[in-house]
């Protein structure tokens, strides 16, 4: 952001580029950083506890990472490459201190000995290692390193290869770190065998009318104090973004020239003896394409009318669709082959149309239905009241189709019988009842040459859009005049809210990455310089920066009402179900008692109390003395006071191997394999509380 504050801060400056463009001198976004005194190499893409990542280096190690590797996307490299920097900088001391290293003999191994390491294979063997793929490796390998123009290559490939098993090593020590033991097997074994029976009374929060209590704004800031560090107030690092967009299209003037081009063209190709020549002889060969259109797909063609009263050999348009110019040459007109049968049906189903009998009682259903058809009944009526095809019964039982899309027996029907025939034909559905409505054996086809072109963005035209948006993020720097500017020319403002920290999308823009970067880069109320993304310059307003941990009052507020409210409310029921028996409570609140029976600590809903769990009640009712009537609790839906009935005793001996096990797969390993499970929740753990910071804005 500093940059762009400097821009604004010599608005001299600003104006001599201008003119400079003006003339036609278009000055490249990194010059405008370099004038301003920013390299923009020397810039941090980030930190690590306060240690720096500068660009070139973050750089550097993507360039290299994409000649080595194959990513459907640039910034899929990106991430991974700013993932082992980070992997480095937050384990690289540990590898050191538990002695992992990387013998010359475990490197090939991993690459194409007995033990090839989970990344190797995912990444050099598609997951499938075959000895002949060992052998091919071994090869391209050996030449590469013995090649003087590719050891930089095998360097390459060794750093990334060393980087990624000592992180597998590290994830494996781990994994091997963790695991249940018998007392925790014996406190999961207690937690879901041992269970109670207990009469309660229960004044639920929401029985009780918020008029009944005095919450001043005091109160809700107590509360806040006191409660704004529980772990369901905790505020998640977010950005609050909003922006515009300036479209990067053609202008009037680049779609006229084009549009000229084309009608110059137009007149060439309709004198032309050889369209090849033609096309050849003009460069157009790229933008070439022959192709039939045949039957009701001329009508989605936006010049349908002009291509079905054309002639062979006129040349329509042209014309433009979006951001594309086009010619059409009319090539051949012909009838070609199009079966198509069009038929309506009632389907008659049995337990099983191959049983003579049965096949025989639909027979006899179809035929009682032609009748009614020759007496006058409507077909669709029948299909309504008689057929049991769900499919067709909205349109009276009717399909459309070619051959090859339906079962045989009924296709062979319609196509075999003339139209107006009535008959049945069996298939595994059942027996259908079919009329046919239309047959059609050929279809009107045109052949046509099509010259198309995406409109180009003409210098001056990509130069205006730059300059404009230039000027916006300079002229317009704080929220307000953000908003104000935007709506007094026109463009919509989107926001995107509570946006999180290496997020590649955000509200209606697909392509985000930039952004976000930018904006955990910024400080509130700053405009962003433009990005450039899917064919729009973007400039972006950061309006709100929530940072993780305690949440600002005014985030919570709300919340924190809700909270001061329940709590005055059990301070008053508190002390009113202090004392006497579970009936005299119970009048005393106007509730009633009830049973609980058969709760466990793993399992503390109540039914009937709510839908969230008590675990402290259930605790009591665990521990207090039968029979007893408890003080009152402040439980989760409401104040409880309760009286435990029966408890049930269990063997809480054994070794507890089920439970070890359960505990194991669900909390440390979850049946998955090495690179998930506990290293994955660890390394999330090493990240949330390191101080990380990613300045990249998709660079």
């Amino acid at each position: 952001m500093a940059m762009i504050e400097r821009i604004r801060n010599q608005q001299t400056l600003l104006l001599t580029i201008i003119g400079l463009g003006m003339l036609g001198f278009l000055i490249p976004y990194d010059a405008v950083i370099a004038m301003m005194g920013n390299n923009p190499g020397s810039q941090a893409a980030g930190s690590v506890n306060g240690n720096e990542v500068t660009f070139l280096e973050y750089r550097a190690r993507v360039q290299e990472r994409k000649t080595l590797f194959n990513y459907n996307a640039d910034r899929d490299a990106q991430n991974e490459v700013w993932g082992d920097i980070l992997t480095e900088r937050l384990y690289g001391d540990n590898y050191e201190a538990l002695g992992l290293d990387l013998t010359k003999e475990e490197f090939d191994d991993i690459r194409y000995g007995d033990y090839v390491s989970p990344w190797v294979s995912r990444t050099f063997y598609g997951g499938q290692v075959t000895e002949e793929q060992k052998q091919n490796w071994k090869q391209t390998f050996s030449q590469m390193f013995s090649d003087p123009n590719g050891k930089a290559q095998y360097a390459g490939y060794a750093r990334v290869i060393e980087q990624k098993r000592m992180r597998e090593k590290f994830d494996g020590l781990v994994r091997a770190g963790l695991a249940a033991n018998s007392l925790e097997g014996k406190q999961e074994f207690l937690r879901s065998q041992q269970s109670v029976d207990f009469r309660y009374v229960l004044k639920q929060y929401s029985a009780i009318p918020d008029a009944d209590v005095e919450v001043s704004d005091s109160d809700v800031k107590a509360y806040y104090r006191a409660h704004k560090g529980d772990a369901q107030y905790a505020q998640q690092a977010g950005r609050d973004i909003e922006y515009l967009k300036i479209p990067l299209t053609a202008s009037f003037d680049d779609r006229k020239r084009e549009e000229i081009f084309f009608e110059q063209l137009q007149e060439d190709w309709t004198e032309a003896d050889n369209d090849s020549v033609f096309i050849a002889s003009n460069g157009l060969t790229a933008e070439t394409n022959i192709f039939e259109i045949i039957g009701d797909a001329v009508n989605s063609e936006s010049q349908a009318a002009k291509l079905e009263t054309a002639e062979v050999g006129t040349v329509v348009g042209p014309y433009f669709e979006a951001e594309t110019i086009r010619l059409d040459k009319v090539i051949s007109k012909d009838a070609v082959a199009d079966s198509t049968v069009k038929c309506r049906h009632i389907l008659l189903k049995t337990e099983d149309v191959n049983d003579p009998a049965q096949l025989a009682a639909l027979e006899a259903r179809a035929d009682s239905l032609k009748r009614r058809l020759r007496a006058g009944d409507e077909f669709a009526d029948l299909v309504n009241k008689h057929s049991e095809d769900p499919g067709s019964k909205a349109t009276g039982g009717e399909y459309e189709f070619k051959r090859g899309r339906m079962v045989k027996p009924f296709e062979d029907f319609c196509f075999d019988n003339r139209i107006g025939k009535i008959g049945t034909a069996k298939t595994n559905y059942g027996l259908h009842l079919i009329e046919v409505l239309d047959q059609q054996w050929t279809a009107d086809a045109i052949t046509v040459q099509r010259i198309e072109r995406k409109v180009t963005i003409s210098d001056a035209t990509y130069g205006g859009a730059q300059e404009t948006a230039m000027n916006f993020a300079i002229e317009f720097g704080n929220v307000e005049d953000f908003r104000n500017a935007a709506d007094t020319m026109g463009y919509a403002i989107v926001e995107a809210r509570n946006v999180k920290s290496g997020a590649t999308a955000i509200t209606g823009l697909s392509n985000g990455s930039e952004v976000v970067g930018w904006a955990y880069g910024a400080e509130k109320g700053d405009v962003s310089n433009p990005f450039q993304i899917d064919g729009n310059y973007i400039i972006a307003c950061l309006v709100n920066i929530k940072e993780e941990g305690e949440p600002p009052f005014e985030n919570v507020e709300a919340a924190m009402r809700t909270g001061a409210i329940k709590e005055k409310k059990a301070e008053m029921y508190m002390e009113l179900m202090r004392g006497g028996s579970l009936d005299e409570i119970a009048e005393k609140t106007g509730s009633t008692v009830n049973s609980a029976n058969g709760v466990t600590l793993k399992t503390p809903t109540i039914s009937g109390a709510g839908g969230a769990g008590e675990p402290a009640v259930v605790g009591a009712a665990l521990s207090l003395e039968l029979n007893s009537v408890s003080p009152p609790i402040q439980g989760v839906n409401g104040i409880w006071v309760i009286s435990p009935v029966t408890r049930n005793e269990v063997d809480a001996t054994g070794d507890f191997a089920t439970e070890v096990k359960g505990l194991n797969d669900r909390t440390y390993f979850r049946n998955l394999p090495i690179g998930s499970g506990a290293p994955v929740r660890l390394s999330n753990a090493i990240q949330d509380k390191a101080d990380l910071k990613d300045f990249r804005q998709g660079s």
